[in-house]
């Protein structure tokens, strides 16, 4: 039997190479569009919350949408969980001290960075006026601005001790949580990669989804926003949710599109709702996760509108307007906390909005300044280049000696 020649050889491998793409993916652009959306009802539920006691708009807090606004958070674990095993599941296959080292490379370039960019802003703010750090102390927590507070915030270790000493940014709490999903994410993702059937992966889906929501109801915490030391069972419930939603997605051929646009739309519907009953508290991740794995075949009307340029940027912004909208927001309570008697609502109004629109420029600011150079020194640093020209040529090399026999 004639040997097939070299061009042959190389051309009948081709798909392994495209396989190997999917290592370093482009992307799912609906699921950046989510981010940003996220991102802003986090802002919109705080600026809710501060709405009546400290800028006299109570009408604010009646709001049933703004009210559900820490559900968000729950969406931020989920999406993480997603993106992470979207992006390296093929790196965890066999657990390997480089692959480990260079994941926490790129997680250390993605997060500490920029909330060591933040926390120095906070940082230089408290020190140019010392009376707003004494009234934070007041009317938020007296071991907030403390040095061991600062430590910690650093560290992002906010939850990693038993003792809490306050806070530099209060929104690093999921953060701090965070960081452990990161630590478990290889083990996680070795294991979930490991899941061959639809069946498994929904088994695994359904278990996490239900084991939290029964934690909630035993600790009567089903309708509170809890972000102490507990809540590391609402973060991994949540970030292993998401890991196993991307297993599904994997393992779905492509019949699933066909449902997509649909179960999108359920999604959507059942979160509106959700929204409008206090019952439906415990409906938020399920429906998160329904809404995930849909979006995630990019079909649809709903998933064209979160792939539009206006929402990519809210997404790619999120993580700088996550940090800051807290310290914007403190600062804005500290102006107005001696005029609010004599300003108008629409004057206070007037206020949160350019707040709002604040908070976007500065995020946008240290995103360009500070978040997309820390990204591509991580990527520098972690040898992502080098990493995929040596096992891209090193597959081209392989395919051509296997198929043409020598």
């Amino acid at each position: 039997m004639e040997k097939p020649t070299t061009f042959e050889a190389f051309s009948s491998m081709m798909p392994t190479i495209n396989q190997l793409s999917t290592v370093q993916p482009s992307g799912i652009p609906s699921l950046t569009g989510v981010r940003g959306l996220a991102s802003l009802w986090v802002m919109l539920f705080h600026i809710q919350l501060n709405a009546g006691r400290f800028f006299g708009l109570p009408a604010l807090e009646a709001l049933p949408f703004l009210n559900s606004g820490w559900h968000a958070v729950d969406l931020f674990f989920m999406l993480s969980g997603f993106i992470l095993m979207y992006a390296h599941d093929r790196e965890f296959v066999t657990l390997r001290k480089a692959s480990i080292i260079r994941f926490a490379k790129l997680r250390f370039a993605r997060i500490y960075p920029m909330n060591t960019a933040v926390l120095l802003l906070i940082g230089a703010l408290s020190l140019a006026n010392r009376p707003f750090v004494s009234w934070m102390r007041v009317t938020n927590d007296p071991a907030d601005f403390s040095q061991g507070a600062f430590f910690q915030t650093l560290l992002l270790a906010n939850r990693w001790f038993l003792f809490r000493k306050g806070s530099w940014n209060e929104p690093v709490w999921s953060l701090s949580f965070e960081i452990i999903g990161y630590a478990l994410f290889p083990a996680l993702a070795y294991w979930i990669s490991g899941l061959t059937t639809r069946c498994q992966a929904t088994t695994l889906v359904l278990a996490s989804l239900a084991s939290f929501m029964y934690f909630s109801l035993v600790e009567h915490l089903a309708l509170t926003n809890i972000i102490g030391q507990i809540a590391i069972a609402r973060m991994l419930s949540c970030f292993v949710v998401g890991i196993a939603i991307c297993r599904l997605w994997m393992l779905t051929d492509n019949d699933g599109e066909r449902w997509a646009s649909v179960l999108t739309m359920v999604g959507v519907l059942g979160i509106a709702i959700a929204c409008l009953r206090p019952a439906g508290n415990l409906a938020f991740n399920s429906l998160f996760a329904v809404l995930l794995f849909a979006l995630a075949f990019q079909k649809g009307v709903i998933s064209s509108l979160l792939s539009s340029q206006p929402l990519m940027f809210l997404g790619r912004i999120s993580f700088p307007l996550y940090l800051i909208h807290g310290v914007v927001l403190w600062e804005l309570r500290y102006f107005i906390r001696g005029r609010l008697a004599a300003w108008s609502h629409w004057q206070t109004s007037a206020l949160l909005m350019g707040g709002s629109l604040g908070c976007i420029v500065l995020s946008t600011l240290f995103h360009l300044a500070v978040e997309r150079p820390a990204h591509s020194f991580g990527r520098r640093w972690a040898g992502m280049g080098v990493v995929n020209s040596r096992r891209l040529k090193r597959i081209e090399v392989d395919a051509v000696f296997s198929k043409s026999g020598t």
